[in-house]
């Protein structure tokens, strides 16, 4: 009876301590995925290499970028944490418009380093869209037609039973 009590204890210690283990992947290098917000600003998203989990300590990270011609260099600049979203970081100044090759480095938790080639281009104005909305049925047209196909439906139903009552033999 001991030793029943005693393996059982030692499972159940060992699979607390073992079911614990996909917690410790956490720690240790990281992966930056930068990219352009489609305007003038970029964003990285930090997750660790080994689980590719969101990094939740912050991230100190700048970013250098040089235009297409090599002459004109510019960063460091500051990477800031965006209240987008956890592990999620937005550029604190606009790039000027034009292609960049952007480097973003990581200082903190971990070491990392993460290059990408960029097209930094001006967004329309908030209101305006570059192209036409789509034209077609409006949302009423759209709930209007299943509900007349069923309304139909149900007429029909209704005349073919009451139909079927008048030729059944009394």
């Amino acid at each position: 009876m001991i030793r029943r009590a005693l393996t059982l204890l030692v499972a159940v210690v060992a699979t607390v301590l073992l079911g614990a283990s996909p917690a410790w992947a956490h720690g240790g290098p990281i992966d930056l995925d930068v990219r352009s917000d489609g305007g003038q600003g970029i964003t990285v998203t930090a997750v660790y290499l080994r689980d590719h989990h969101y990094v939740p300590v912050e991230v100190v990270m700048t970013y250098t970028a040089v235009d297409r011609s090599g002459k004109k260099t510019i960063g460091p600049v500051r990477l800031r944490a965006s209240s987008e979203g956890q592990s999620f970081y937005v550029s604190e100044k606009p790039l000027p418009l034009g292609d960049w090759t952007v480097t973003v480095t990581s200082t903190s938790p971990s070491a990392a380093q993460k290059t990408i080639s960029i097209t930094s281009e001006e967004l329309p104005p908030v209101g305006t869209s570059r192209t036409p909305a789509p034209s077609g049925l409006s949302t009423a047209t759209l709930v209007a037609i299943p509900v007349a196909v069923a309304v139909v439906g149900l007429v029909v139903a209704l005349l073919l039973r009451r139909r079927r009552q008048t030729r059944a033999p009394a």
